[in-house]
Order: structure tokens, then C-alpha cells, then sequence
């Protein structure tokens, strides 16, 4: 197996990984906490999420993209390694100081839950994450995760048992996550060491970190502000049902990040060295994306309903009817994240980037304004998906010279439909049965079985490099027993 593929598996659990604890944790965590402390929690964690992203200030991009570029040479690895480590923790320690001023005197009957967050930020001044995958070292951070979760699923088990452990759950959380930040640091010293650098060489970094930054921003934007303007209007209740539906939907969408992080390293490395082969990686990245991405999509809006109040209990039915217009945010983002992570980004094309982001971002705020007065937790799903369109257009725009942004929509074109027939069929099979997890999972194998079918005709039929370096060689094991 080639590095890149395992990279890929190995990112991809790691992502996983990531959303798994929620996952795993939510139908008990539901109905232990209620929907109101599940709110509570959901405010107080965007809270510190704001500054968490502050202290990263773009680092995991632009950190990875910068390793990634020197990585064959250790005397500069270690230079910039050094150098970027060194102005990570000015800012981060910066972050983690003015966290805890709110903390300690803005933060009002949530100070108990803040100042225990405030591990958080630690965490993230310790994140190294970006210097693993710039030198393509995917297993250690898989590995370390692994554990830790299971290890804080176990935690949240035995400890979180009624609706006053919430300040509980809160540690649990937050320690969980600054254990794994630290855990690997004990494997640094295998591939780098400290050397010193000038102020200089430090703050150079803060520029073109900053302008990512700005783009990190704008993308939080779009989760943060719709639960930040939902807690503020005491929409509690409502608040904790966009938090599950928000997770569901991000869920799937590990899997797209991983293949970006993974090739964010890969292009980088490529585009420095003049290889024409990047171009065609961003193209088959796109299809085997879009293909994925529009079944999940399409799959989700069409089990929503049956699927909220079997996972999360009937209090959580309005969960369904946000996860169905949050769904098609998951076609959008996809696209964005292949021509994020895949061209703009290795290219440097982060003006771009950045701009596309932002328009996305104004369009979230101003949405948001009027849709969450008018509909509430649901204008505000709806507006992530407007938000995510509005970037997807952007992007295009920037790319459509260099890169055949007319073929990927030609090509998307039949997945999509399949997509609309498997729901049409997925909804009619939930609403002749009654809700029962034998109901749900006749939706889920008719809708794959659909799907699947209408794609691998497709896929076939165009001679696709998915169909006959993936599906064709599985089929043949399969019948040769090998």
C-alpha cells in the first residue's frame, strides 16, 4: 500500500476519531442532560471556541503547507519548526490570558463551566498536529486519539449520570482534549530539534498566518454566530437540537477533511516541484468526493426524521427537520474543501481563499439577522447552507481558469440525481412505516442499495478511474476468493 493511501486511512480515522466521542456519547448524553444543558454546553463551548481558533491563528494550514514544503531538508525543518512552535505560543499564550479575564469577570453564572474551558485554549497552545501531517506522519496522531477517546467515552459512562453532572461533562471534555494535544509531544524529539530563532524569523510567521486566520474566522462564523444568536435569545432548548443536528452533519464530512489535510501535504510538495500532476489529483479527488458527499447529503434528509427521535429521543424530533435543511451544506462544503485544500491553499492563493470565505461569512450574518427572527433554530440551518453555497460560487470563480470547473459539475451531475431518487424512495419507505429502528434500517439498505446501483452503472458505463482501480478490483477478488 502506497503512503498516500495509508495517509489517507490514517487521516481519515483520525478525523473520525474526532466526531466519534459525540457521536457515540450523544443518544446518552441527550437524555441524561436534556436539551437544555446540552444548550448551555453548546454556548459555553463556542464561547472558548472563538478563542481557540484566535490561539491557533491559522496555524494548521499554513503550518502544514510550510513543513510540507521543507520537510527533505532537516537543518531547515528544524528552523522552521522552531520558529513557527515559538510565535504559536506568543499567541496562544496571549489568547489564554484575555480568555481568562472574560472568564473571571464577564462570563456570569457561567463562570464555573468557563474557567474549567479554559483547558482548551491550553490544549491548543500545545497543538503540534500540523508538524505530523506536513512530514506526512499520519499513524501517531491516529494512534494517540484513539486512546484518549476511548478513554474519555469510558469517563463521560461511569461519571455523567443525571442532569446536575453537566459541570462534569464539562471537565471530561476539556481535560480529554488537552491530555491528547499533550500526549504527543513524546514523540517530537523522533524527527526535530529546537533550535534557536530571531525575533525576525518568529514574527514573520504572524503575517501570513494573520491572513488565514481572517479566513478561519469567517468560516467559524458560519457555525458560531447562528448558536451564539440562539443562546442570546435564550433559545436554549432549540440550541441544543441545532448542536446534534450541527454534528451529524459534520460527521461524514471527516472523511473530506482527511483527504484534504492529506493532499494539502501531497500538493504542496508537488506544486514546488513542478509536477503536472496536481492538476489531476484535484480532479479525481472532486468526483470521488462529490460522489460520496452527495449520498450522505441526500441519504441524512431523507432519514432525519426517524433517525432524531430513535437517536436522540423524541424530546430532539426537531433535530430531523434541521438535519434536512443542513443536509445539502454537505455537497457545498465538500466542493470547498477540495478546492481549499487541494489548489488554492498550495498554490498560496489565500487571497483568494480568504475572500471567498468572507463573502460567505457576510451573507451568514446578515442571513441569520432575519431568518433566526423569523424561523428560528431552523433559519439558522438554512443559512449554513446558504453560506456554503455562496463560497462554493466564490471559489469557482477564482479557480475556473486553471481548472475544469465545468467538467466536476458535469460529472456530479449523475451522482445528484441518484441522490434525489434514493431520497424520494427513502421518504416514502419512512412514511408508510411506523418509527422503529427496523423501519430506519430498511431506509438505510434501500437508499445504499439505490444509489449504489445508479452510480456504479455510471461510474462503468464513463470508464472511471474509481470503477476500474477500486470497484473493478474488489469485484474480481471477491469472485477469485484472493
Amino acid at each position: 500500500m502506497g503512503k498516500t493511501k495509508r495517509n489517507l486511512i490514517y487521516q481519515t480515522l483520525y478525523q473520525m476519531l474526532t466526531l466519534v466521542l459525540p457521536f457515540v456519547t450523544a443518544p446518552y448524553i441527550s437524555r441524561v442532560l436534556g436539551s437544555e444543558n446540552t444548550g448551555i454546553y453548546s454556548y459555553t463551548y463556542t464561547t472558548v471556541n472563538y478563542f481557540m481558533l484566535a490561539a491557533l491563528l491559522g496555524i494548521e494550514t499554513y503550518g502544514t503547507r510550510t513543513i510540507s514544503r521543507v520537510r527533505n531538508n532537516q537543518e531547515e525543518l528544524n528552523k522552521a519548526f522552531s520558529s513557527l512552535f515559538y510565535c504559536h505560543v506568543f499567541v496562544a499564550g496571549l489568547c489564554l490570558i484575555v480568555y481568562m479575564v472574560y472568564a473571571l469577570f464577564f462570563s456570569g453564572v457561567y463562570r464555573v463551566y468557563a474557567i474549567i474551558q479554559a483547558l482548551y485554549i491550553l490544549a491548543e497552545l500545545l497543538n503540534i498536529n500540523w508538524f505530523f501531517f506536513g512530514i506526512e506522519e499520519f499513524k501517531i496522531t491516529v494512534t494517540r486519539n484513539l486512546v484518549i477517546k476511548v478513554l474519555t467515552i469510558a469517563s463521560i459512562f461511569l461519571f455523567v449520570k443525571d442532569k446536575n453532572d453537566l459541570i462534569v461533562y464539562i471537565t471530561i471534555m476539556a481535560l480529554g482534549t488537552f491530555i491528547s494535544q499533550s500526549f504527543v509531544w513524546i514523540f517530537l524529539r523522533k524527527y526535530i530539534k529546537f533550535v534557536k530563532a530571531s525575533l525576525s524569523e518568529i514574527f514573520s510567521h504572524l503575517k501570513p498566518m494573520s491572513v488565514l486566520f481572517i479566513s478561519v474566522i469567517a468560516t467559524s462564523i458560519y457555525r458560531m454566530v447562528s448558536k451564539s444568536m440562539l443562546g442570546a435569545m435564550g433559545e436554549l432548548s432549540s440550541l441544543g437540537c441545532f448542536e446534534y443536528a450541527d454534528k451529524i452533519i459534520r460527521m461524514p464530512l471527516s472523511i473530506i477533511t482527511a483527504i484534504g489535510l492529506v493532499m494539502l501535504s501531497k500538493t504542496s510538495n508537488m506544486y514546488v516541484n513542478n509536477n503536472k500532476g496536481a492538476v489531476s489529483l484535484v480532479g479525481k479527488s472532486m468526483e470521488a468526493v462529490l460522489i460520496f458527499a452527495s449520498a450522505i447529503a441526500f441519504g441524512l434528509c431523507g432519514i432525519a426524521d426517524n433517525f432524531a427521535v430513535l437517536f436522540f429521543g423524541s424530546e430532539y424530533a426537531y433535530t430531523g427537520n434541521l438535519i434536512e435543511a443542513m443536509s445539502i451544506s454537505l455537497i457545498f462544503m465538500s466542493w470547498n474543501n477540495v478546492l481549499r485544500t487541494q489548489y488554492l491553499m498550495p498554490k498560496c492563493k489565500d487571497k483568494e481563499y480568504v475572500i471567498a470565505v468572507w463573502a460567505g461569512a457576510v451573507v451568514n450574518v446578515l442571513s441569520n439577522l432575519i431568518f433566526i427572527r423569523l424561523w428560528g433554530a431552523t433559519g439558522a440551518a438554512l443559512t449554513t447552507s446558504l453560506s456554503y453555497f455562496v463560497v462554493s460560487l466564490v471559489q469557482a470563480y477564482y479557480v475556473k481558469k486553471e481548472l475544469p470547473v465545468l467538467e466536476y459539475l458535469k460529472k456530479s451531475a449523475v451522482p445528484f440525481a441518484a441522490g434525489i431518487v434514493m431520497f424520494l424512495c427513502v421518504k416514502c419507505i419512512g412514511y408508510a412505516l411506523d418509527c422503529s429502528w427496523i423501519s430506519l434500517f430498511l431506509q438505510v439498505l434501500a437508499g445504499g442499495i439505490i444509489y449504489m446501483t445508479i452510480v456504479l452503472i455510471y461510474l462503468k458505463k464513463t470508464n472511471s478511474y474509481i470503477y476500474a482501480g477500486l470497484v473493478e478490483p474488489f469485484i474480481k477478488k471477491i469472485r477469485t476468493g484472493k
